[in-house]
């Protein structure tokens, strides 16, 4: 689990889910990568499933981690 704030100050709390949601599969298996995770992020009033590298949670930065956010929020 890790907690990051976006720039309108709005905290994220983001978790890795123990399997990739059906509907996006086919997404995660199109990605160029060795591994690929989804992860649970919510604020309490809005909520991202996103796909990301293993790892992401000690390797992706605050920066990054808000624009795969911001990124899997625009696609609703």
């Amino acid at each position: 689990m890790r907690t990051v704030a976006d720039e309108q100050g709005t905290t994220w709390i983001c978790l890795e889910l123990p399997e990739i949601p059906v509907e996006q599969r086919p997404a995660a298996d199109a990605l160029a990568s060795d591994e690929i995770v989804a992860i649970e992020c919510n604020s309490g009033a809005h909520r991202v499933i996103a796909l990301v590298p293993a790892g992401w949670d000690d390797h992706m930065d605050d920066v990054r981690l808000n624009a795969v956010i911001r990124e899997f929020l625009d696609r609703r």
